[in-house]
């Protein structure tokens, strides 16, 4: 069988493979079962991979109804689509790439076709940008300008854990030890990690846990009607924070205070590793670049060379 550039652990471990053809139309919501019940991936992931997938089919079928078997579908097409999308952001493209090979790789694995045609497709070069951080006197407005229980319990757990957007939606109320100053956070496939809380933020959680709203829900961030928010929930309360803070205008999103918190850190010596362990990334050069855009830290360390020349480096003499 070709070699498939799929996760190695594509196929559940007690899948056999299947001999038979399949449609395209057949293998998407078997595709769509295995991202959600065996990978354990986020909703939103899982929604943005059957989109790219329903992208790509219109693509092929170019509108008329008529779609090759997934066993018929060519690298050449498959290239041909990701020229399609040529004025595209360089991460869309790169998303959807990436979704056609999980998809090709996981019927390959299962035995619904012979090779994957997207497998190692050239990406397009993607910009390695400076991540947006807050100053500690933007941070103080925004923590200022949040002036409800939730508003200022949210905005205290995002700037003081790191946590992503979705893992602050998704915290229960069990995943909360306020008496040991812990959290648990349920981060990206399914991966756990205990989150130390600061005594501002424990404060903000008890203070917001005595007017959260009266409700059989388990999660800690509820709506006024007592139900579990989304996270375009959360991007809202930001938005009304930042527009009382007077900071609208400078791109700050819940990502960014994510930054800010990675940044912090970083400025104030904590060593790499353990800034990795506390964002969940699984990969430490995710993390590598808050060091590359820390100039701060870089000017400072560059500055503990003085006298590493003495004092001839000052006094020399220009060249006649």
């Amino acid at each position: 069988m070709p070699e498939s550039n799929a996760d190695p652990a594509v196929a559940a471990p007690d899948a056999e493979a299947e001999d038979g053809p399949i449609t395209f139309a057949e293998a998407v919501p078997k595709f769509v079962e295995y991202l959600a019940s065996y990978r354990s991936y986020s909703p939103s992931t899982v929604g943005a991979y059957t989109k790219d997938l329903r992208t790509f089919e219109e693509f092929l079928s170019g509108g008329n109804g008529h779609m090759p078997m997934p066993g018929e579908i060519t690298r050449h097409q498959v290239i041909q689509f990701a020229v399609s999308l040529s004025g595209k952001a360089p991460l869309t493209v790169r998303r959807k790439l990436a979704c056609l090979s999980s998809f090709f790789g996981f019927l390959q694995d299962m035995g619904y076709v012979q090779g994957n045609p997207a497998r190692r497709l050239p990406l397009p070069k993607t910009e390695q940008l400076v991540p947006v951080t807050l100053t500690p006197e933007e941070a103080q407005k925004i923590l200022a300008a949040a002036d409800t229980p939730w508003n200022r319990c949210l905005v205290i757990l995002l700037l003081t854990t790191g946590m992503r957007r979705s893992e602050a939606v998704e915290i229960a109320l069990d995943d909360i030890d306020l008496e040991n100053g812990q959290l648990l956070v349920h981060g990206k496939g399914s991966k756990e990690r205990t989150a130390p809380l600061t005594e501002e933020a424990v404060e903000a959680t008890r203070h917001y846990l005595q007017h959260r709203k009266k409700t059989n829900c388990h999660r800690l961030f509820v709506s006024q009607t007592g139900e579990a928010i989304q996270g375009r929930v959360v991007n809202q309360m930001l938005d009304r924070v930042l527009e009382k803070a007077e900071l609208v205008g400078r791109g700050i999103t819940p990502h960014t205070l994510r930054h800010t918190f990675a940044t912090h850190l970083i400025r104030n010596g904590t060593d790499i590793r353990t800034v990795q362990e506390l964002l969940g990334h699984s990969d430490i050069q995710t993390t590598a670049r808050y060091l590359h855009s820390d100039t701060r830290t870089k000017q400072a360390a560059v500055g503990k060379l003085r006298g590493l020349l003495g004092s001839l480096a000052q006094n020399t003499e220009p060249a006649h």
